[in-house]
């Protein structure tokens, strides 16, 4: 997970939400919708936790500590990201709290570690064969914490990782063994600075692995 930085300026009418509101009905407005580019704008078009490419289509508004956990940070905008949709619900914010298809993990506030907070992209390491593993170095607590997070959100899943075993491929192939300096410097700004629109590419993390070891 790339740390992502909170806007100044989230959406005003968020704050006017009544707290009782019920969250769908919520989603018909177009609050909702302003949220979710606010959203969308500050991760840079990625999705907060496995980094895969989002537009308003295939991704959601999540909510990072559960609303049936604490319903009184439905409406706070500190408590939201954008997620992907994870494919057929095999990772991300979808699959994190499903009881049937993701059993054995449950929000635990102690282990969660929020995007935002730049301690957490330094939990991972991300594999040319497209794992993720807990990076080396870390304290026991650490450990637990990126174990916890791997498998609560599914990074692990079979999609994610032929896809990052693909990009890493992919990149890799286009540095060559020795690549030269204006390749690299090409690839860096390519893989890991935002467009012209202000997006950024897939696999954010693992392109940074790759370029800058």
């Amino acid at each position: 997970m790339r740390t992502i930085t909170r806007t100044t300026n989230p959406p005003v009418c968020l704050a006017q939400q009544s707290a009782g509101q019920d969250w769908y009905a919520f989603m018909e407005t177009d609050c909702h919708n302003l949220v979710g580019d606010s959203l969308r704008d500050e991760q840079h078009d990625v999705c907060c936790y496995c980094e895969l490419a989002i537009a308003e289509d295939d991704s959601h508004i999540e909510h990072l500590a559960p609303r049936s956990v604490d319903p009184g940070q439905t409406y706070d905008y500190g408590n939201l990201a954008a997620s992907c949709n994870g494919g057929t619900v095999d990772h991300c914010g979808h699959f994190k709290d499903d009881r049937h298809r993701n059993p054995n993990s449950r929000y635990d506030v102690v282990r969660f570690c929020r995007p935002h907070d730049p301690p957490t992209s330094r939990l991972f390491r991300y594999l040319p064969n497209g794992d993720v593993a807990p990076a080396r170095g870390l304290s026991l607590q650490e450990q637990q914490k990126a174990v916890y997070m791997i498998e609560y959100l599914g990074l692990t899943c079979s999609r994610l990782t032929g896809r990052r075993h693909a990009h890493a491929r992919a990149l890799i192939q286009t540095l060559g063994s020795n690549p030269a300096d204006n390749i690299r410097q090409w690839a860096t700004r390519y893989y890991l600075q935002p467009d012209q629109n202000g997006k950024l590419r897939s696999f954010h993390s693992l392109s940074r692995t790759i370029l800058a070891p």
